[in-house]
């Protein structure tokens, strides 16, 4: 019965972790970000990473602690999604605009601080605010069920450990990977990353507008 009781607990965690490993592979705004990023080398990669984790597990660890009323909803969500695609606009903008000044073969960084890009990219995404809200929510409720409000802080923690390992991963393909190709094939990788930036950021204009 003890060893049950060990067990149970760490279901929540478990849980937790493999729900952040999966969200930072999973393809969105933040890992165009990274992947952008860590093409211009891993310490800016690594940067935006530490930016945009250190700020949704922030976020992870006030709805693990039940502080719910920081999650938007309603027209609170729709001003995020308009001023989430302004952001995400402007950071497309900024990508074609570095892409095209390369410097001894390799394309120039963007201005904006890799840490700031990070953190305002989770800020302003409504998805990471909707994933707080519903699956975020659910696994906290059950860890504190099971194990009380310790347990769904290393819930929180857990979470926010899958999701900086998946993030590395993302990383590591950047610096190491893509950093690899020709000086112009990375020109359009970064162009076609600011691309995808763009087309993230006009679906979240769009369904801002369209929004009952």
């Amino acid at each position: 019965m003890q060893a049950q009781g060990v067990i149970v607990p760490t279901v929540p965690a478990l849980a937790g972790f493999g729900i952040g490993l999966a969200l930072g592979g999973a393809p969105g705004p933040v890992q165009a970000v990274l992947l952008s990023e860590s093409l211009h080398g891993l310490g800016r990669g690594f940067q935006a990473l530490a930016g945009a984790n250190l700020t949704f597990g922030f976020l992870l660890l006030a709805s693990a602690a039940g502080l719910s009323q920081l999650v938007p909803a309603g027209s609170q969500l729709r001003v995020l999604a308009l001023a989430g695609g302004g952001v995400l606009l402007w950071l497309a903008i900024d990508g074609l605009r570095t892409a095209a000044r390369p410097i001894g073969g390799t394309a120039v960084g963007s201005t904006v601080p890799p840490f700031v890009r990070g953190a305002t990219i989770v800020l302003l995404n409504p998805g990471g605010w909707l994933f707080l809200a519903t699956v975020g929510t659910a696994i906290f409720a059950s860890a504190r069920q099971t194990g009380g409000p310790a347990l769904a802080v290393i819930s929180a923690v857990a979470m926010t450990s899958g999701l900086a390992a998946g993030d590395a991963g993302v990383v590591l393909l950047g610096g190491w990977g893509l950093r690899r190709a020709r000086a112009g094939l990375r020109s359009w990788i970064q162009r076609g990353l600011a691309a995808m930036l763009g087309g993230f950021g006009c679906w979240l204009l769009v369904r801002a507008v369209v929004a009952q």
